[in-house]
Order: C-alpha cells, then structure tokens, then sequence
C-alpha cells in the first residue's frame, strides 16, 4: 500500500513539474505584437472590393479559378479574426513558399506572465498548406504534430463543416513575396456543404425558429411595419425559449432573421436548406418613419453581435462616407441609427444576465427607447459640403456633431438595463 501511495505521489510531482516547466516555457512576460489601430472605412472599401473582383459566384460549376491576394489584405484580415474572437493582435508574413502567421493573445494576471506568444509558419505543398512548425512562447512544435493538432481543433472548433468539400474545391495555394495565390474549382453546392462552418446546426435551428414566427406577424395586412412591431414579440419568443436555451444564442438569432428581413435578404441565403414556407411577405421595415433607419440600425446590431463593435462602426462610416461621393450624400441621421443598432448588439450578447435583460426590454420597448430623435440632424451632405462644414472625419465641428449624437444614445432608456 506505501508503495503504491509513493509512485501516485511521485507520478503527481512528476506532472506538476512538467507542467509547471511547460507554462513557464509558453507564457512570456512581454508580448511579441502590440496593438494595432482599429479597422478604418478605407480597408472596408478595398476588402469590398477584394471580394468583388473574386466572387466565385458568378462561375458556372466545374471552372477553374484563381484568386491573387495581397500580403497587406490577408494581415488585416487575420488580425481582424484574432483580435474579434480571441482578444489578441495578429500579423501575417508572405515570403516565397511560406507564410507566417504570429500572435499575441493577452492573459489574465499571474505570476508566470502575462502574454501567450504564437508563431505558425506553413509551407507550400502540392494542394493546401502544411504547418512547418509551431512555436508558442519558447515551445518549439514540429509540424507532425502541429498538424495533427491543428486538425483536432478544426473538427471541435466547427465540427459541422464539410471540409472534403473545401479541400476538394481547392487545387493549390501558393506563396510568392508579399501575395498568396489560391487555385480552385467552384461548386455552386459548396455554400450548402459549408453551412455549418459559419452556422452550426443548433442555431440554424434557432434562426428557424424565429423565422417561422416572423412568416406568422408579416401576414398583417400592412405596406409599412415598425420595427418595433416585429422586435417586440420575437425577443418575447427569445425570452420565453432561453429559460431552458442560451439567451446569448436566442439574440443573435433574433437580430439576424430581422436584419436579413428588413433588407429583403432570402434566408437561404446563410442555409440555403431551409424549407420554402419559410418565407415571409416582404414589407416595409421603418425606424423613426424611415425605412433606411431600420436597416442601418438592424445592420450594425449584427455586426456587433456577432463579430464586435470596430467592424460595425467602421462599415456604418463607410457607407456614409460612399453616400457623400455620389450617393445620397453623408448623414448624420444614419450615422445615428449606426451607433444606437450597435449598441443594442453589443447589449444583447454581453453576458447571459444581460441578455436576459435585453429581452425583457426589447418585448415592450417602443422607437424612442432604441434610437434618439434624428430629424433635426444633417443629412444629405455631398462629400466637398461635408469637408468645408464638418473639417472631414479629423474636424473639431464632425467630432462636436457626433458628441452631441452619442450624448442622445446614453440618455436612451436601453441603456440602463
């Protein structure tokens, strides 16, 4: 009996050793990336237009395409993934063959260190890339089992994606200084095969769910709906179904189903399964008497809940900043619905308690609590108008005027859930 108490005892110590000597190898008391400036409205445009030039869409099944990156727009946006989902600051590195990828995610106060530093550099192989090796700290990882790791955390990260399917769409990639290169073969059926990566199956299923109840309020016999009017009993659903789901699940189902909705956006187009008696009557959506309101505001709710606020304030100052080169011209009227939708969606997905909040709120809540008046601000302001009055995006009177927008969005009533 005392010697099988020694060799547990031993076999303890022996771990709590290797442990102990494995963090002290991975944790790093300074971080190998600083924080980098958020994304600006000049990076949304040039992504936009990235993806226009290289949409797939429009090949007929079976062509043979290729797509050329540049470094500086596959950094941003790994950096932008990293830091929305992890919390960190990433940068990427394209030299011939290879590519580098490194990373500095921050950790909570210890006494080991504060920072987690990873480098992962991928080689060029015959098809997809292979890890070379991977380095966390001062923790060297071969690429054998790197790879084999990396694979594990693919299927438990997005267990219902169907990368047969990818991996059969992509012929090649390759890595030239400063560009990537990807060689693939379209399948007009891939978005249906790679639903689950972006959706898992539990929340197509709450998506579904919300969308059949806003198939039964869109058979109203009405040409205009306040967005209120469809707010109010979805997220009383929402509040009804989270006593036994994850409210943080339910919202942002919620907000999905009515951005697409007010946008006149099919839902097959994120699950292209969904059954066809889902599918409501079009009507128009109005915020504050405008139909425009109500997509601004829906449009950077969904940002925020599902990917974070300096994407959405970004991609709403974005749009403004189009409408003053030849649009409907730069309005602070929208750039209000922007900032009060955003604030609904970070509110909405903030904890599990707050959530639960949101909900009670949003099923009573009427227009003038979600978004201030808007009448009396500027709109309409062509892109040389708004420089000379507002000293552009840098001027004391633009940076006055959204002061004087924000200060309305912190006395509105949501904010004190």
């Amino acid at each position: 009996m005392k010697l099988i108490i020694k060799l547990l005892f031993s076999s303890l110590l022996v771990f709590l050793v290797l442990t102990i000597t494995l963090l002290l190898l991975v944790v790093e008391d300074k971080p190998k990336l600083r924080a980098r400036p958020d994304i600006t409205p000049e990076q949304i445009a040039r992504g936009k237009q990235i993806f226009v030039e290289n949409d797939p869409r429009r090949l007929a099944t079976g062509t043979i395409a290729r797509a050329s990156i540049e470094q500086r727009d596959l950094d941003l946006a790994v950096n932008y993934f990293v830091n929305q989902y992890f919390g960190g600051v990433a940068g990427l590195t394209i030299k011939q063959d290879r590519a580098i990828i490194e990373s500095t995610l921050k950790l909570p106060s210890n006494p080991l260190g504060n920072y987690l530093n990873l480098t992962i550099e991928l080689k060029q192989t015959h098809s997809l890339p292979e890890i070379d090796h991977l380095s966390l700290g001062k923790l060297r990882i071969p690429g054998l089992i790197a790879n084999n790791l990396s694979k594990s955390i693919y299927s438990l990260i997005l267990p219902d994606a169907d990368w047969k399917a990818l991996q059969a769409m992509i012929r090649k990639v390759r890595f030239i200084n400063k560009r990537m290169i990807v060689t693939y073969k379209w399948h007009e059926n891939l978005p249906t095969k790679l639903s689950g990566a972006l959706l898992p199956e539990q929340e197509q299923h709450r998506i579904e769910v919300y969308q059949q109840r806003l198939v039964i309020l869109t058979r109203a016999p009405k040409k205009h709906l306040s967005l209120t009017e469809l707010t109010q009993p979805l997220f009383q659903l929402a509040n009804e179904r989270s006593r036994r789901s994850d409210p943080i699940g339910e919202n942002r189902a919620v907000i999905l189903v009515l951005t697409l909705y007010a946008n006149r956006l099919t839902l097959n187009k994120i699950i292209p399964s969904l059954k066809s008696q889902y599918r409501p009557i079009w009507r128009t959506v109005t915020l504050n008497q405008r139909n425009d309101l109500s997509k601004h505001y829906l449009v950077s709710a969904t940002l925020a809940a599902y990917a974070g606020t300096p994407l959405a304030d970004a991609i709403g100052l974005y749009k403004e900043l189009e409408d003053s080169r030849g649009g409907s011209g730069f309005s602070f009227i929208d750039m209000t619905a922007n900032r009060a939708g955003t604030l609904m969606g970070e509110l909405a997905v903030q904890n599990p308690s707050q959530a639960g909040k949101i909900q009670a709120f949003m099923s009573t809540a009427q227009e003038r609590d979600i978004i201030p008046k808007t009448a009396d601000l500027p709109e309409y302001l062509a892109e040389q108008e708004f420089n000379r009055l507002y000293g552009g995006l840098e001027g004391a009177a633009y940076q006055k005027m959204m002061q004087k927008i924000e200060h309305r969005i912190a006395q509105l009533p949501i904010n004190k859930q």
